[in-house]
Protein backbone atom coordinates (compact mmCIF):
# COMPACT_ATOMS: atom_id res chain seq x y z
CA UNK A 1 0.00 0.00 0.00
CA UNK A 2 2.70 2.31 0.51
CA UNK A 3 4.04 2.28 -2.81
CA UNK A 4 0.90 3.15 -3.92
CA UNK A 5 1.40 6.76 -2.03
CA UNK A 6 4.13 8.06 -4.19
CA UNK A 7 1.28 7.33 -7.52
CA UNK A 8 -1.53 8.91 -6.03
CA UNK A 9 0.29 11.85 -4.78
CA UNK A 10 1.96 12.38 -8.17
CA UNK A 11 -1.91 12.40 -9.99
CA UNK A 12 -2.98 15.13 -7.67
CA UNK A 13 -0.33 17.55 -8.11
CA UNK A 14 -0.65 16.50 -12.08
CA UNK A 15 -4.49 16.81 -12.15
CA UNK A 16 -3.79 20.12 -9.90
CA UNK A 17 -1.74 21.70 -12.52
CA UNK A 18 -4.23 20.98 -15.23
CA UNK A 19 -6.85 22.62 -13.17
CA UNK A 20 -4.53 25.47 -11.83
CA UNK A 21 -4.05 26.91 -15.67
CA UNK A 22 -4.10 30.93 -15.64
CA UNK A 23 -6.98 32.02 -17.33
CA UNK A 24 -5.27 34.96 -18.02
CA UNK A 25 -2.58 33.25 -19.68
CA UNK A 26 -5.40 31.13 -22.03
CA UNK A 27 -6.68 34.59 -22.79
CA UNK A 28 -4.01 35.84 -24.06
CA UNK A 29 -2.86 32.87 -25.97
CA UNK A 30 -6.05 32.96 -27.73
CA UNK A 31 -6.06 36.42 -28.48
CA UNK A 32 -1.79 36.32 -29.93
CA UNK A 33 -3.44 33.52 -32.29
CA UNK A 34 -6.34 35.39 -33.84
CA UNK A 35 -3.92 38.37 -34.41
CA UNK A 36 -1.07 35.73 -36.00
CA UNK A 37 -3.62 34.20 -37.91
CA UNK A 38 -5.34 38.13 -39.13
CA UNK A 39 -1.41 38.59 -40.03
CA UNK A 40 -1.09 35.83 -42.10
CA UNK A 41 -4.12 36.82 -43.90
CA UNK A 42 -3.24 40.56 -44.59
CA UNK A 43 0.18 39.35 -46.09
CA UNK A 44 -0.98 36.35 -48.18
CA UNK A 45 -3.86 38.06 -49.12
CA UNK A 46 -1.31 40.91 -50.55
CA UNK A 47 0.27 38.63 -52.18
CA UNK A 48 -2.44 37.05 -53.85
CA UNK A 49 -4.05 40.31 -55.06
CA UNK A 50 -1.09 41.26 -57.40
CA UNK A 51 -2.35 43.06 -60.13
CA UNK A 52 -1.18 41.54 -63.74
CA UNK A 53 1.11 45.27 -63.91
CA UNK A 54 2.58 44.67 -61.24
CA UNK A 55 5.30 42.64 -58.78
CA UNK A 56 4.97 42.18 -55.45
CA UNK A 57 8.10 41.51 -52.43
CA UNK A 58 8.31 40.38 -49.24
CA UNK A 59 9.96 39.59 -46.40
CA UNK A 60 9.51 39.95 -42.34
CA UNK A 61 11.31 42.21 -40.15
CA UNK A 62 13.68 39.60 -37.44
CA UNK A 63 10.83 36.94 -39.17
CA UNK A 64 7.93 38.65 -37.23
CA UNK A 65 5.17 38.24 -39.05
CA UNK A 66 3.40 41.78 -37.86
CA UNK A 67 5.98 43.75 -39.72
CA UNK A 68 6.14 43.23 -43.50
CA UNK A 69 8.84 44.84 -45.87
CA UNK A 70 7.27 45.61 -49.25
CA UNK A 71 8.60 46.14 -52.28
CA UNK A 72 5.84 46.74 -55.37
CA UNK A 73 7.06 47.11 -58.50
CA UNK A 74 4.48 49.08 -60.58
CA UNK A 75 5.40 48.27 -63.97
CA UNK A 76 2.78 50.02 -66.03
CA UNK A 77 3.66 53.11 -64.43
CA UNK A 78 7.33 52.64 -64.25
CA UNK A 79 7.32 53.60 -60.22
CA UNK A 80 8.27 51.45 -57.20
CA UNK A 81 6.70 52.04 -54.16
CA UNK A 82 8.62 50.66 -50.60
CA UNK A 83 6.73 50.40 -46.85
CA UNK A 84 7.60 49.08 -43.77
CA UNK A 85 3.98 47.96 -43.10
CA UNK A 86 3.10 47.38 -39.85
CA UNK A 87 -0.38 44.92 -39.85
CA UNK A 88 -3.08 46.43 -38.01
CA UNK A 89 -1.03 49.90 -36.92
CA UNK A 90 1.02 51.84 -39.30
CA UNK A 91 2.21 52.22 -42.68
CA UNK A 92 6.17 53.41 -42.12
CA UNK A 93 8.41 55.08 -44.22
CA UNK A 94 6.93 54.95 -47.49
CA UNK A 95 8.91 55.83 -50.75
CA UNK A 96 7.41 56.04 -54.20
CA UNK A 97 9.84 56.32 -57.03
CA UNK A 98 10.01 56.63 -60.49
CA UNK A 99 12.11 53.90 -62.85
CA UNK A 100 13.46 54.18 -66.11
CA UNK A 101 12.27 52.43 -68.85
CA UNK A 102 15.53 50.40 -68.96
CA UNK A 103 14.74 49.63 -65.09
CA UNK A 104 11.19 48.39 -66.36
CA UNK A 105 12.34 46.30 -68.67
CA UNK A 106 15.30 44.43 -66.83
CA UNK A 107 12.63 43.87 -63.95
CA UNK A 108 10.44 42.22 -66.71
CA UNK A 109 12.67 40.11 -68.20
CA UNK A 110 14.33 38.80 -64.78
CA UNK A 111 10.81 37.45 -64.27
CA UNK A 112 11.06 34.33 -66.02
CA UNK A 113 14.53 33.56 -65.12
CA UNK A 114 13.68 33.56 -60.87
CA UNK A 115 13.68 29.83 -59.77
CA UNK A 116 11.31 27.59 -57.90
CA UNK A 117 9.85 27.96 -54.33
CA UNK A 118 12.26 26.51 -52.09
CA UNK A 119 10.70 24.11 -50.27
CA UNK A 120 9.41 24.32 -46.40
CA UNK A 121 10.05 27.69 -45.74
CA UNK A 122 8.35 28.98 -43.05
CA UNK A 123 6.02 31.60 -44.15
CA UNK A 124 7.52 34.87 -41.71
CA UNK A 125 11.07 33.28 -42.48
CA UNK A 126 10.74 33.40 -46.51
CA UNK A 127 10.90 36.40 -48.97
CA UNK A 128 8.04 36.17 -51.43
CA UNK A 129 7.63 37.37 -54.69
CA UNK A 130 4.22 37.91 -56.54
CA UNK A 131 3.77 38.18 -60.72
CA UNK A 132 2.41 37.32 -63.50
CA UNK A 133 4.13 35.64 -66.36
CA UNK A 134 2.16 33.40 -69.00
CA UNK A 135 -1.36 34.83 -67.97
CA UNK A 136 -0.96 33.39 -64.61
CA UNK A 137 -0.28 34.51 -60.79
CA UNK A 138 3.14 33.23 -59.44
CA UNK A 139 3.92 33.72 -55.86
CA UNK A 140 7.82 32.42 -55.20
CA UNK A 141 9.32 31.59 -51.65
CA UNK A 142 12.77 31.64 -51.16
CA UNK A 143 14.55 31.54 -47.88
CA UNK A 144 15.98 35.01 -46.55
CA UNK A 145 19.49 33.14 -45.98
CA UNK A 146 19.67 31.66 -49.38
CA UNK A 147 18.25 33.64 -52.13
CA UNK A 148 18.97 33.45 -55.69
CA UNK A 149 21.21 36.25 -57.08
CA UNK A 150 19.04 37.27 -59.60
CA UNK A 151 16.64 38.20 -56.62
CA UNK A 152 19.68 40.53 -55.55
CA UNK A 153 18.90 41.86 -59.17
CA UNK A 154 15.31 42.66 -59.03
CA UNK A 155 15.97 44.36 -55.78
CA UNK A 156 18.73 46.41 -57.23
CA UNK A 157 16.47 47.88 -59.93
CA UNK A 158 13.51 48.39 -57.59
CA UNK A 159 15.84 49.63 -54.78
CA UNK A 160 13.88 48.27 -52.06
CA UNK A 161 15.59 46.68 -48.66
CA UNK A 162 16.58 43.59 -48.16
CA UNK A 163 18.10 41.71 -45.74
CA UNK A 164 19.00 38.47 -47.60
CA UNK A 165 21.88 36.40 -47.85
CA UNK A 166 22.69 35.34 -51.34
CA UNK A 167 23.08 31.86 -52.26
CA UNK A 168 26.28 31.13 -54.12
CA UNK A 169 25.50 29.99 -57.81
CA UNK A 170 27.08 26.69 -59.39
CA UNK A 171 28.96 26.21 -62.05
Amino acid sequence: MTFLRPIFLMLVLVGSAVQAADPAQIAADEINAERAKRNLEHFTGYLSKCPENEIRCLWFLDDSISVGMIMQIQLQVSKVYTVRDVFNHALQIQKTREMSHYQVVVAQELLPGLPASAPGVPFAEGLHISFWHGKKLHTVTYRKKAVPLLVQRLYDVGGGDGDFTYAKETP
